[in-house]
């Protein structure tokens, strides 16, 4: 049962620290006021500030920028085919042009910050996450369910997810566990991907029949109740959340989450198409972090080879 209650605890701080880093506080903002504040300094304005002074307002990132060396500014410039060996000033010109800022060739900290964003991204390419397998199985003695993850009619989703649910009709228990494919955005620490097991719970088995299941959480929280409802028959898996009788869902961080206005249902669907069309996005984006002169250079061999397929995603 100690076991059990712990899961419950890590169950609802996750679901709280999502919601909670969607709120807003003062020294998120205070750092967004420093990174406008400073984006336009040059790496030696930075660089000559008292230690004390440097420390206490510039944000960590503009740092980094201002300490970093020529080469690596050159190897960024490079990765996104800016010519940055063989013409270093050109190359910090035409990648100032493509931001749509004064061609001056001195680098602000604002700009090497997003050009190491921008090389950094280009390691993102497609990965392998598990099996995008879908589908369900059941028979007298157990069960397995396993997909992805997609909340219905709301736009607060993890896209890059696997679900498995192994149910054992003698324990009369389901044991549902979650993983997830961390994506960065452009305020990580760095540019790579990262697997995170979210949940690893156990449900108590209410409904056994030869093609339906249902099954509630072991250990009920206070705050919202996911129930599963699974229909092997027509391959139809839903998890269903309620609100707890108790209503208590006050967050870490002091805030309440509101009571849902309607139950929150989330079905376990092929991630395939939606996975794919994550990676595809952040590939096209990618794309678009390249050299202008590149990619003008390159869409003429596209359209000379129609069966390009960059070249399709970059149209």
């Amino acid at each position: 049962m100690a076991i059990n209650l712990r899961m419950a605890k890590i169950r609802f701080i996750l679901a709280t620290a999502i919601i909670g880093a969607l709120l807003p506080t003062s020294g998120a903002h205070a750092d967004d006021d420093a990174m406008e504040k400073y984006r336009d300094w040059l790496p030696s304005q930075i660089l000559s500030m008292p230690e004390e002074q440097r420390r206490s307002e510039i944000p960590i990132a503009y740092v980094m920028s201002a300490k970093t060396e020529d080469l690596a500014i050159q190897s960024y410039l490079n990765t996104l085919m800016y010519s940055g060996l063989a013409d270093f000033d050109g190359a910090k010109r035409r990648f100032q042009a493509d931001l749509g800022e004064p061609q001056t060739g001195n680098l602000t900290v604002g700009q090497v910050t997003e050009l190491a964003f921008r090389a950094d991204r280009m390691q993102l390419t497609p990965v392998y996450f598990f099996s995008y397998k879908f589908g369900g199985r059941i028979n007298q003695y157990s069960a397995r369910v396993r997909g992805t993850v997609k909340i219905l009619d709301e736009n607060i989703a993890y896209p890059v997810n696997y679900v498995e649910i192994n149910c054992e009709k003698e324990a009369g228990i389901c044991n549902y566990r979650q993983f997830i494919l961390d994506l960065p955005d452009k305020n990580s620490w760095s540019q790579s991907y990262r697997v995170t097991e979210t949940f690893n719970d156990e449900f108590t088995i209410t409904r056994w029949e030869k093609d339906r299941l249902d099954a509630r959480p072991l250990l009920e929280g206070s705050c919202r109740i996911p129930e599963l409802r699974l229909n092997f028959a027509t391959n139809e898996f839903y998890e269903i959340v309620t609100n707890a009788p108790e209503g208590d869902c006050e967050l870490l961080s002091g805030e309440s989450l509101p009571k849902l206005e309607k139950p929150r249902i989330s079905q376990i669907v092929d991630g395939d198409p939606l996975i794919r069309a994550v990676f595809q996005k952040i590939g096209e984006e990618n794309y678009k972090f390249l050299s202008s002169e590149f990619r003008a250079k390159a869409e003429i061999v596209f359209k000379a080879d129609p069966s390009a397929k960059t070249g399709e995603k970059a149209n």
